[in-house]
């Protein structure tokens, strides 16, 4: 009986006694930060924006803070604070859960007992409706575009490949024996890294026969190793595309002068959409039970989309297009 009623009493204390540890309780934030900070194992695209969400965000609040003397309700006035002061959205998200881990590796090494970013409620993001072509617009947006691009949107609007995917391919990806490409590499924007977003993004994609085409005929005389999209601007060529520089130069202006036949049989404007709707495209062509009215697979269907000259006429050529 003492020995249960002590199994008791020990219970008790354990929720009763002060979560933290009175031993670190001079640790301040920016103390533990500039350790956290030094020991984490991020990819270098990830430091940058971490680094500036920390510097803008984090920091100029947390700072002089004891880290005993966080509580959950600080860390959700916190949250409050940044939200009322007009902060982004996904600013806002990614400050927290930096600062959730900051505080979670503060427990794991006896700072704390216990992390006060626990039950915090975060704005939510507003939910952005897809967005995708119909293949008569698809096929509109390929014949507005300069001839150099449009096999890179129809390998875009068959494949559904991210942007970073699509600019950061490589010659030696595509296996022409098997009609499949390779995502192996990635353009992140600071340069070609050898992986995907996820894991599960390394991955193999077929190709139809008439992409597979276009990409032989578009890689005539490149090395395995070179990309195959780059640059085409004099005295900048063959160097990884920027995804601003691209849409500014070459999508827009091929969307705003993309038309399509409307169901009354006007002509009408194709939806000014980002690149990124080419990837919800493909996924609605190759799912005609999810919303878009077309018979069987994209894949089936191989000269819904082309770039054949005989089909694009090739508009006139802005002296910037070349990006």
């Amino acid at each position: 009986m003492q020995a249960r009623a002590w199994g008791v009493e020990r219970e008790a204390s354990l929720w009763t006694r002060d979560p933290r540890d009175p031993r670190e309780s001079a640790v301040r934030f920016r103390d533990w930060h500039a350790r956290w900070w030094k020991a984490r194992v991020v990819a270098p695209r990830t430091i940058l924006g971490d680094e500036s969400v920390m510097r803008n965000h984090v920091l100029p609040y947390w700072a002089d803070w004891q880290l005993r003397d966080i509580q959950r309700i600080d860390v959700q006035t916190w949250i409050r604070l940044l939200a009322d002061k007009g902060v982004g959205l996904s600013a806002v998200r990614r400050s927290y859960h930096l600062t959730s881990s900051l505080l979670s590796a503060a427990v794991d090494d006896g700072l704390l007992v216990i992390s006060p970013c626990r039950h915090i409620a975060l704005p939510r993001l507003p939910d952005r409706p897809p967005q995708w072509f119909t293949p008569g617009q698809a096929q509109s947006v390929l014949c507005s575009l300069p001839s150099a691009w449009r096999t890179m949107c129809l390998l875009g609007f068959y494949t559904g490949l991210r942007w970073g995917e699509l600019t950061g391919l490589r010659c030696r990806s595509v296996d022409r024996d098997r009609s499949r490409l390779l995502v192996v590499d990635v353009n992140t924007g600071r340069g070609i890294e050898p992986y995907p977003k996820t894991t599960k993004s390394r991955r193999e994609v077929p190709l139809p026969p008439n992409v597979l085409d276009a990409l032989e005929r578009h890689m005539r005389g490149f090395a395995s190793s070179d990309l195959v999209f780059t640059t085409l601007t004099k005295g900048r060529a063959g160097r990884p595309l920027n995804d601003g520089n691209w849409r500014r130069y070459i999508w827009w202006p091929a969307l705003d002068s993309a038309y399509y036949r409307g169901s009354l049989g006007d002509q009408r404007l194709v939806p000014r959409y980002s690149p990124h709707s080419m990837r919800h495209t493909c996924a609605l062509l190759a799912r005609p039970d999810r919303g878009l009215p077309v018979r069987g697979s994209a894949f089936a269907r191989t000269r819904e989309l082309s770039d054949d000259r005989a089909l694009c006429a090739s508009p006139a050529r802005s002296p910037r297009s070349g990006t």
